[in-house]
């Protein structure tokens, strides 16, 4: 497809659809979704393919990756590209449109788009998968849904999970789930193609409290990633505005301690006092 005919045809999925939101991906040349320049983007691609090439320690091919409200698809059609067989899930058909446009002109066969509400994932549906992205989303959800998300991404995966997501910098109310205690504040969605689908408000949870919940779903282990750097989640939390970070859960069989067998339970993270 010469770049003239790329270019017209990316300007009638604008016409019909908008312009893309936040995904910007070279078509050809100087072609871009957005346009030639950086849009912030970026440096969460390289976090997040970093991550899973320095935990995975496998090559991108040998994975099977899913995306789970891959908004215009960045994320899946870098690592379709690098050789991983994605999957990625989105509710809206704009969004869609535009992911399924940058995977014709790239010439991807290693990527599948699929119009779906990610409240329905389930093994049954979709299969296994090495690596589950859930990016953007996890914070767009109410309860219990939110809880139950967690536990179906769980039932996905086989290796790791990424959770991109705001946290709530106070607990404010509190959330039964499974006869456990969680907490964090509600939120009011808005009305871009970026929000929710379905619920008004969301849940965001406190740190310890999506620690404690990831860790109850059955994930073996859960960690914060820093470097590569992300300067507008820095630049956010060194305000205090908000509260955003990439948070890595992984999957394995406990560990069952031959020196000291004293332990026998999973200590909680604990959360921090409000103040009276």
């Amino acid at each position: 497809m010469d770049i003239e005919t790329i270019r017209q045809k990316k300007q009638e999925i604008i016409d019909r659809f908008g312009p893309w939101t936040n995904h910007n991906i070279r078509l050809q040349d100087e072609l871009y979704t957005i346009g030639n320049h950086l849009v912030g983007s970026e440096v969460k691609v390289r976090r997040f393919l970093q991550a899973i090439a320095d935990l995975t320690g496998q090559s991108f091919s040998e994975l099977r990756v899913l995306d789970l409200a891959c908004l215009e698809g960045l994320y899946g059609i870098e690592l379709a590209l690098q050789g991983a067989q994605v999957v990625g899930i989105e509710g809206r058909e704009e969004n869609l449109e535009k992911a399924r446009f940058t995977k014709s002109v790239l010439g991807l066969d290693k990527i599948d788009f699929v119009r779906d509400d990610v409240r329905n994932l389930s093994p049954e549906k979709y299969g296994q998968f090495d690596v589950v992205l859930c990016l953007g989303i996890f914070y767009h959800l109410d309860a219990p849904d939110v809880f139950e998300f967690a536990r179906n991404i769980e039932r996905v995966c086989t290796r790791l999970a990424i959770f991109d997501t705001h946290v709530s910098r106070t607990r404010e109310q509190s959330y039964l789930y499974q006869n456990r205690e969680y907490w964090g504040r509600n939120y009011t969605e808005d009305e871009t193609l970026w929000a929710s689908i379905g619920n008004s408000t969301s849940v965001w949870l406190t740190r310890p409290s999506l620690y404690n919940l990831l860790i109850d779903v059955g994930f073996s282990s859960v960690y914060e990633c820093h470097m590569p750097m992300i300067p507008k989640y820095e630049q956010m939390r060194f305000r205090e505005e908000a509260d955003r970070s990439t948070f890595i859960a992984l999957k394995n069989k406990p560990i069952r301690l031959l020196s000291t067998p004293l332990l026998t339970e999973e200590p909680r993270c604990p959360e921090k006092e409000v103040p009276t």
